[in-house]
């Protein structure tokens, strides 16, 4: 049985058969190369981009001189983005296809960013594992930066049996049928208690405005420190 989190695998299928367009778009959210600037990694050193949907994000940093590892749970993303990546000639980035939820990855790094992936988990222990995806797999010292949909005051909770019905959606000028996928957006005080009891450490959070394709979006930038 498929997990209530996949049905973005059938939301990309639906997208990309019927229009040929990325569901997200294609700008990428160019804070994260300031926050890479801003805590000096290297360009020489590989980061991690988790949950890297169609791509966007991952391929303007390499086009940008950074090494990127980026995976997604959903084998239509990660087509999408060798494809585009192969359109861009774009060399620097490991597209792969893997659950942080469910992995047996080893591979540590000095800075993770992970961008619109949190408030797609509902449940609280799949919240909690992703949270310790990011502690486990960052050095010590290492850098992360959490973005999710949110303002900080706002709650929701979608019902994940509904996650794989259609419904209808604005797509630019285009009214399409696709996957109801699971969004759970929550305050600032339930985020920031859950990075704490993954054991992550917070060094800042605020409300950005610029991050592509939300109007308001919550950001933490964490560090993996004892």
């Amino acid at each position: 049985m498929k997990k209530y989190y996949e049905a973005y695998e059938d939301r990309y299928k639906q997208v990309h058969s019927k229009t040929k367009k990325a569901w997200a778009g294609e700008k990428p959210s160019e804070i994260f190369k300031t926050l890479l600037e801003k805590y000096k990694i290297s360009k020489k050193e590989s980061i991690l981009e988790v949950g890297c949907g169609e791509g966007q994000n991952a391929i303007f940093l390499s086009e940008s001189g950074y090494k990127i590892d980026a995976f997604d749970v959903s084998e239509e993303a990660i087509n999408w983005c060798k494809n585009k990546a192969k359109e861009k000639k774009v060399t620097g980035v490991n597209f792969f296809i893997m659950d942080a939820l469910d992995n047996d990855y080893k591979k540590k790094y000095n800075f993770i960013y992970s961008v619109a992936v949190l408030h797609m988990l509902v449940e609280e222990e799949d919240r909690l594992r992703f949270l310790k995806f990011i502690k486990d797999h960052l050095n010590e010292d290492g850098k992360a930066v959490i973005m999710v949909m949110g303002d900080g005051k706002m709650e929701k909770k979608t019902d994940i049996k509904k996650a794989f019905d259609l419904s209808k959606r604005k797509f630019g000028e285009e009214i399409i049928e696709v996957a109801e996928t699971s969004c759970r957006i929550v305050k600032w005080e339930k985020l920031l208690r859950e990075i704490k009891e993954s054991g992550l450490n917070e060094r800042k959070h605020y409300i950005d405005e610029s991050v592509s394709g939300f109007s308001k979006a919550m950001i933490v930038e964490v560090e993996n420190k004892n």
